[in-house]
């Protein structure tokens, strides 16, 4: 016979999601997101502060945008930590918008070191998807990835929004060894990476039709 017992506390604490819009905001919107939060006793640099960096690249580089979406930045929190209250926090505020919303990209653990940028696709129409990819095909450094479930883009998914995601060739093999450990250090990103992704995605937003 073994017993368990667990010794624990509810401890209260205040986080905020950071959301910022451009664009008209009555038309389609598109929605863009990176959480902002790490695991306790972690740097977070692949997870999730080199995300967080390509989102707020984006936003500078997408400044002046004037195409046929509403953009919404969603630099979201909690998605490391238990009932990901971010996500919980963003549909009770937006969740009667996201009938607007033609695709939402999430960006989680990018530009390892010596990996490759990976993208999925999650519920996109064939026509859009072969869209989306041929674009991403033209760019160097990017490569088709295993679909993955456990990110911001599922909350979006879940509501029948199509989705994108992006994240590093080895994350799967990161996710044992380093993310949420104290390995997580900025040694570990290539800020060309960064850079890479920015670049990608902001041609595509500006060249999509949807």
């Amino acid at each position: 016979m073994l017993r368990l017992q667990i010794a624990w506390q509810r401890l209260s604490s205040s986080a905020a999601n950071a959301i910022a819009r451009s664009g008209n905001e009555t038309s389609k919107k598109m929605v863009l997101t990176a959480h902002i939060d790490a695991y306790e006793e972690s740097p977070g640099a692949s997870d999730n502060a080199s995300g967080t960096a390509v989102l707020l690249l984006l936003a500078e580089m997408l400044a002046g945008y004037a195409g046929p979406f509403g953009i919404e930045f969603a630099a979201l929190n909690g998605e490391d930590h238990y009932s990901a209250a971010g996500q919980m926090d963003y549909l009770k505020r937006y969740g009667s918008e996201l009938d607007r919303a033609k695709l939402a990209i999430n960006i989680d653990d990018v530009g390892c070191k010596g990996s490759r940028t990976a993208y999925s696709f999650y519920d996109c129409p064939p026509e859009l998807q072969h869209s989306l990819e041929g674009k991403l095909l033209s760019v160097g450094g990017l490569v088709r990835g295993e679909p993955w479930f456990n990110g911001d883009h599922m909350v979006f998914v879940q509501n029948g929004v199509p989705s994108l995601a992006f994240t590093s060739e080895n994350a799967s093999e990161m996710m044992k060894t380093v993310t949420h450990t104290s390995l997580d250090t900025p040694e570990l990103i290539d800020p060309r990476r960064l850079v890479e992704l920015a670049w990608a995605l902001n041609s595509l937003i500006r060249s999509l039709q949807i």
